[in-house]
């Protein structure tokens, strides 16, 4: 069985794009474990799993393979490694890789779990499954234990109003101009309900970062569509954040336009 190298498994990595396609990443990682004499299966939700021993407790590892656009190449000046994901989060995979070739738990269970798509819609990591004791997660965060994160939800708020002729706006509903009143919702929400700010996390945050609406430049657009990223800290759970903001986006717009946050 091969020895394994953590700097070669690194490069290897970070010279495999993984930015709009994780099939080629994946394909390097679960050959690495089996030259290693591991049995990896990969789940429907695209996640890398392996385990060794049996029983509690139970450990588990996880990062990611997936990265942001655009692909950066590979290169090194010394001890210097630069690269899209030779950090985030390509680096802590080559180390939890690194861990669990070493492990051999005379007692318990060590999961590595591996997930697709951690930068966008996290779908991997929400199908996890794996009733653990704890969990390492391979993240950037300047060498410094940390003991909690920001959850992230996404939404969209959903304005809906009545066409018309933008020579006779006053016989329609503008969902694009009651966008101004969605946004002023957003930038005001957290500060309007008192978010209280977590001691190692500091507040939440409430980021629009899309929207789009009307189908003519001479008609009064019956919809619009804001996509947010809300960045959470304890104790806000999703249900708490999407009822509280559902309600005060609806009494920020006018009455006459109709508003859905999903």
């Amino acid at each position: 069985m091969p020895e394994f190298s953590v700097l070669d498994f690194h490069e290897r990595a970070v010279r495999t794009p993984s930015h709009e396609d994780v099939g080629e990443m994946r394909d390097l990682l679960v050959g690495t474990l089996r030259e290693h004499g591991c049995d990896p299966e990969v789940d429907d939700a695209g996640n890398v799993l392996a385990s060794k021993g049996t029983g509690t407790p139970h450990y588990v590892l996880n990062t990611h393979i997936d990265t942001v656009p655009p692909h950066v190449p590979f290169s090194r000046d010394g001890d210097v490694v630069e690269g899209r994901g030779s950090c985030d989060a390509k680096g802590p995979l080559a180390a939890l890789l690194a861990a669990f070739f070493a492990v051999d738990p005379a007692e318990g269970r060590v999961t590595l779990a591996i997930t697709p798509d951690e930068e966008t819609d996290s779908t991997g990591a929400a199908a996890l499954d794996l009733d653990a004791d704890g969990v390492v997660v391979g993240e950037p965060t300047d060498l410094e234990a940390c003991t909690s994160a920001r959850g992230r939800f996404q939404g969209t708020v959903e304005l809906t109003g009545e066409g018309a002729h933008a020579a006779e706006p006053g016989t329609g509903a503008n969902a694009v101009g009651a966008a101004e009143h969605a946004l002023e919702a957003v930038r005001t929400y957290d500060a309007a309900r008192g978010a209280a700010e977590h001691p190692e996390l500091g507040p939440p945050t409430l980021t629009p970062t899309r929207i789009a609406g009307g189908d003519a430049a001479n008609r009064v657009p019956d919809e619009c569509t804001i996509v947010f990223d809300r960045r959470t800290v304890p104790p806000e759970t999703q249900t708490d954040f999407f009822e509280g903001f559902a309600a005060y986006v609806r009494d920020a717009v006018p009455d006459h336009v109709g508003v859905d946050v999903d």
